[in-house]
């Protein structure tokens, strides 16, 4: 009995009172290292003097760790934020118009590229920074606990990539059939996406013993039921530690979503279910059409 109580809880998250047509919204995640003139990555004092400066045109600080600023918003509620990288900085889009979404994105990354330029820096486009200095950089309590659970040994290559993400609203109907296409035209996005080689070796030098498929995870799906019940095999963490998902206390779902880092997912925010598609390398901005054409054909089918 409980274990369905648990069950239930996880598929009333992703269905009660979800009103969300598919392509309704969508809102682009895209990451950039920037490196100096001699390709090394920038240290944190210039990081943190682009931001500083973007907080005093045009942003808001959003996060703050100690003095560091750790994130930005602007008054459309799109975001700019460290991810994991002291030299990598993210662009989320705040949920937009399937016509508008690449335009909010491309603007708000124009001004990151400008303020860089200010500080002799400029932007990579490639999705892997190689090299063997550790870059990492822990702006919340979230990331500190992966540092903890993980080693720093395992951690420290995901911050030298970059990626692109789409998520889009779906109608609960669409769901499942959406992320069943996906999982059928996976090599077309693997095909470019070095990183994940690096993925998968974190997941196998963790210290946490994750299960293999914490990472890319099964790519098809009878039902959404389906879908919860291959989540539910993966631990909670708590604190610094694992709880298996029956035994999990004062669960925060959001963030245990966060925690599986599944190519494909669904995800809620306020009324609408949601698909993010991850693997995606980080080119040039000119790559980010084809990129969400390839997701838009998947989803249109």
């Amino acid at each position: 009995m409980k274990g369905e109580r648990i069950m239930q809880r996880l598929i009333s998250y992703f269905t009660d009172g979800i009103t969300s047509r598919t392509l309704q919204t969508i809102g682009a995640e895209v990451e950039t290292q920037f490196v100096d003139k001699n390709g090394v990555a920038i240290q944190t004092q210039t990081s943190q003097q682009m931001l500083g400066y973007l907080a005093k045109n045009g942003w808001k600080v959003d996060c703050l760790k100690g003095s560091l600023i750790t994130a930005l918003v602007d008054r459309g509620g799109n975001k700019i934020f460290y991810e994991l990288g002291r030299h990598n900085i993210e662009v989320s889009t705040a949920a937009s118009t399937l016509d508008c979404v690449l335009g909010v994105a491309k603007k708000c990354l124009a001004q990151i590229y400008q303020v860089a330029w200010m500080f002799g820096v400029e932007p990579y486009f490639a999705p892997i920074l190689f090299g063997d200095e550790d870059l990492l950089v822990i702006p919340d309590e979230r990331d500190a606990t992966w540092l903890e659970l993980d080693g720093r040994k395992a951690l420290a290559p995901l911050a030298r990539t970059s990626s692109v993400q789409f998520t889009f609203s779906v109608a609960i109907q669409d769901a499942v059939r959406i992320l069943n296409g996906f999982g059928e035209r996976i090599e077309s996005f693997l095909a470019d996406f070095p990183q994940d080689v690096v993925w998968k070796r974190y997941i196998s030098d963790s210290f946490a013993g994750y299960l293999p498929d914490r990472y890319g995870g099964p790519l098809m799906f009878e039902s959404l039921e389906g879908y919860c019940r291959a989540l539910v095999r993966h631990d909670v963490i708590q604190g610094s530690r694992f709880v298996t998902f029956p035994n999990a206390s004062d669960l925060d779902i959001s963030l245990y979503l966060r925690s599986i880092w599944w190519h494909f997912r669904l995800k809620r925010y306020s009324n609408a279910l949601c698909i993010e598609a991850r693997p995606m390398a980080r080119r040039a901005d000119e790559q980010f059409q084809c990129q969400l054409d390839r997701v838009l054909e998947i989803v249109c089918a």
